[in-house]
């Protein structure tokens, strides 16, 4: 019985380091199993980078070719490719999982750390569905470590003055340091409008910090490709991870979501403006956006940490309060442990349906990199960053570094705006026969589509029906067969799950 006792103290005791043990395990087998779509380019990219240098133009793509790109994460791709090299897909599975596991650790704050561990599950659970070998996990660290000092007013004081050194690493392997920029602004605002005046210290440390973005290869440049991405409305509707939260449902989200914003707003006196406005503002952006959901959880761990903490006080000066609220929080946790098992179950499984045998071409693009092709190659958005890892001599059409990419010009040869090409050639079957010719194109890499008996849609509608939200079209195979036949291709391979067609 003794043993018992003991055992259950040590384990409430420790109780958010197995929360994180837990998260990091499933982090790590999350990371095994599924394959992010931009990891392909962003090993390739890195790759090229340390054999030639950073690139003044898209060496990718054919449509864009000459476009003068920034790689706002040139440094995790040389990265990404040094570690792939010398201890592979699981060595970098583990290591963001650790940074994926230090960022959540991170954000638990130090006054409320016993009351973290219901924010910790639910945070944790949300941001794995958006973990992966991906550069967002490097950003999820620097803010937490930024949101840590700001939020810990005696951190603050002692390393406010350090926090723009913060950015010299962070421009260059995230494009994420502009939140921490806007953060800061918010925080000079804030302090000036409290009291009343000019605040120049934190006016400094914004300008500072600032300034010391531009240290990167491209120099002040790189704010262009931010503001690029930050204004491109129309990714919330064509790319999976930009769509509003608002269509996003998560019962960890749920659950956070209405505890957290239910205290922030009942103790909002005592956790202080500023901590709500920068917890409004993260949350503002996780509703614009589903991949900035992350951002605001870390936020919401921090925030409803010392919210709980006020709520047991409050709860501890009414009669027999304290004992009521024990038993609720064990109903609660009790609660809150079946959704994160469930979470963790669902990541896993969303994982598993995106993994390489499942999802990617592997078969496929094993038959390209062993048949001489003569033309450029044309496949979906989404499998384009595995094409150009595993048959690195073909560029592509359209690649997830892109949507965004547009200018202004006469390019004969090229695109002004491949992204909005790439969607009018799903939906105009006389589009994609121009842009068939306009670039060369005489091999078209699809999935095999189901026979069905839908109305015939037009040629690239069957082929990339709702891909860009990762799923699988839905058409008449024959149907598309006679439709590209009709255009002169003929059917080279086709191994039941994807079809190759050569002009």
């Amino acid at each position: 019985m003794v043993i018992n006792v003991n055992s259950m103290a040590f384990f409430k005791k420790h109780l958010n380091l197995f929360i994180l043990l837990i998260l990091g395990i499933a982090a790590f087998l999350r990371a095994t199993i599924n394959l992010d779509p931009d990891f392909g380019w962003h090993l390739r990219m890195g790759e090229l980078i340390i054999q030639k240098g950073i690139p003044l133009t898209d060496p990718f793509s054919y449509t864009m070719s000459s476009y003068n790109f920034i790689d706002h994460e040139w440094l995790s791709n040389v990265l990404i490719a040094i570690g792939y090299k010398s201890i592979g897909i699981y060595g970098l599975a583990l290591i963001f999982a650790l940074i994926f596991v230090a960022a959540i650790f991170i954000a638990i704050p130090k006054k409320f750390k016993e009351y973290a561990s219901l924010p910790l599950v639910l945070a944790g659970a949300l941001m794995l569905g958006f973990f992966g070998i991906r550069t967002q996990v490097i950003t999820w660290f620097f803010l937490a470590f930024f949101l840590r000092v700001i939020f810990d007013e005696d951190l603050w004081k002692k390393w406010k003055f350090f926090v723009p050194l913060l950015f010299i690493p962070w421009v260059n392997l995230h494009g994420g340091f502009a939140v921490g920029i806007a953060i800061l602004c918010l925080v000079f605002l804030f302090k000036s409008i409290q009291n009343r005046k000019f605040e120049l210290i934190y006016f400094v440390i914004v300008m500072l910090s600032v300034a010391l973005t531009f240290v990167n290869p491209y120099g002040p440049r790189i704010w262009w490709e931010i503001w690029m991405q930050a204004s491109d409305s129309s990714l919330r509707w064509t790319i999976a991870e930009w769509i509003p939260a608002v269509f996003y449902f998560d019962f960890a989200l749920l659950i956070l979501f209405t505890l957290s914003l239910f205290l922030v707003y009942k103790y909002r006196a005592k956790i202080g403006g500023l901590k709500i406005l920068i917890y409004l503002f993260l949350l503002a952006m996780a509703i614009s956006s589903i991949r900035h959901l992350p951002l605001w959880a870390l936020s919401a761990i921090l925030i409803t940490s010392a919210a709980i903490k006020f709520l047991i006080d409050e709860v501890k000066k009414t009669k027999y309060g304290l004992l009521r609220l024990k038993k609720i929080k064990k109903i609660l946790f009790l609660f809150i442990l079946l959704v994160f098992a469930y979470e963790i179950y669902g990541s896993l499984n969303s994982a598993y349906s995106l993994s390489e045998q499942n999802f990617y071409p592997v078969q496929a693009v094993n038959f390209l990199s062993h048949y001489k092709m003569n033309g450029n190659l044309f496949t979906s958005y989404n499998y384009a960053g595995y094409v150009l890892w595993k048959v690195p001599a073909k560029k592509d059409f359209i690649d997830g570094r892109m949507p965004s990419w547009r200018r202004n010009g006469v390019y004969p040869n090229e695109s002004n705006y491949a992204f909005k090409d790439y969607l009018k050639m799903i939906s105009d079957d006389s589009f994609f026969k121009q842009m068939m010719k306009k670039y060369d194109i005489h091999y078209l890499l699809l999935p095999t589509p189901p026979v069905s008996k839908n109305k015939p849609a037009p040629i690239l509608a069957k082929i990339d029906n709702y891909l860009r939200k990762f799923e699988f079209w839905r058409t008449n195979s024959q149907a598309l067969d006679e439709d590209l036949t009709k255009l002169g291709m003929k059917k080279i391979y086709n191994d039941g799950k994807f079809v190759i067609y050569q002009n």
